[in-house]
C-alpha cells in the first residue's frame, strides 16, 4: 500500500497498482479499460512466458523437474499439460512456485526500474496478476485493486471460455486465495460480474483517484 507519506512510493515517480483478482473474474477486462485510459500494464503472465521460455534457465530447471513430456515439438513449454500436472498436485505447484515466482519478480522489478528511469505519461504503472498477493508480489505496488467474481461465475467462464472441464475449473479455483482473504489487501475494488458499462464507471473512478495521487505526489516530490 501507499504509505500516508507520498515521497514514500516504491518506484518514483510510477504510480504502481497491482490488478488481481480470481481466475476468470474479470481482470483482463478491467486491464484493457485501464490501457484504454492511458496506464501502462506489466502483465505477470506474460512476465512468466519470458522466464520459462526456450532458452531460459527456468524452462530447463522446470523440465528436470517436470520430465520432457511437458515439452512441445518446438522445444516451448507444454503450458496446458504442465497446467494440469501441477493443478492436480500442491506439491507439484509449490515446485513450479519456486522457480516461477522468483523470476518473474525478476522480470517485473526490471521492467519498473527501466519506467522510472523514463516514466510515462500519466506515471501510472499496472502489474496484472492473478497471484499478486500469494506471489509477493505485492511488495512491489503502492496501491492494489481488486477484481471479483462468485464461484460460480468463474466456473462457468472457465468451462465456456476455455474448455476446462468443472474438475478442472474447481482446481484453479482453489489453489488461489479465498475471495474475502483477497479482499483485505484491496484498496479498491471492481465487480468483475457488473454489465461492461459500469464496470467501466467503476475504472473511471478509480483512475480518477489514481491520477489525484500520481498529481499530488509530483507535488510533494517539487
Amino acid at each position: 500500500m501507499l504509505p500516508p507519506q507520498l515521497d514514500k512510493r516504491k518506484w518514483p515517480p510510477l504510480v504502481v497498482v497491482g490488478l488481481t483478482g480470481g481466475i476468470a473474474s474479470g481482470k483482463s477486462t478491467v486491464s484493457r479499460i485501464f490501457a484504454e485510459a492511458g496506464a501502462t500494464i506489466l502483465d505477470a503472465d506474460q512476465a512468466g512466458h519470458q522466464a520459462l521460455g526456450p532458452g531460459e534457465p527456468g524452462l530447463a530447471e522446470v523440465i528436470a523437474a517436470f520430465g520432457a513430456d511437458h515439452l512441445q515439438g518446438d522445444g516451448a513449454l507444454d503450458r496446458r499439460r504442465l497446467g494440469n500436472h501441477v493443478f492436480a498436485s500442491p506439491a507439484a505447484r509449490a515446485t513450479l512456485n519456486r522457480i516461477a515466482h522468483p523470476r518473474i519478480a525478476g522480470i517485473l522489478r526490471r521492467k519498473l526500474y527501466d519506467l522510472s528511469g523514463t516514466p510515462p505519461n500519466p506515471p501510472l504503472v499496472f502489474i496484472e496478476a492473478a497471484v499478486l498477493v500469494e506471489a509477493g508480489w505485492a511488495a512491489l505496488v503502492d496501491r492494489i485493486i481488486v477484481v471479483t467474481a462468485q464461484h460460480s461465475t468463474q466456473v462457468a467462464r472457465l468451462i465456456a471460455d476455455r474448455g476446462f472441464s468443472p474438475a478442472q475449473a474447481e482446481a484453479r479455483i482453489h489453489s488461489q486465495l479465498p475471495f474475502a482473504t483477497r479482499l483485505r489487501y484491496a484498496d479498491f475494488r471492481v465487480d468483475g460480474e457488473a454489465p461492461l458499462a459500469e464496470t467501466r464507471r467503476q475504472a473511471a473512478d478509480i483512475w480518477s483517484a489514481l491520477l489525484q495521487l500520481a498529481e499530488r505526489a509530483e507535488r510533494g516530490s517539487t
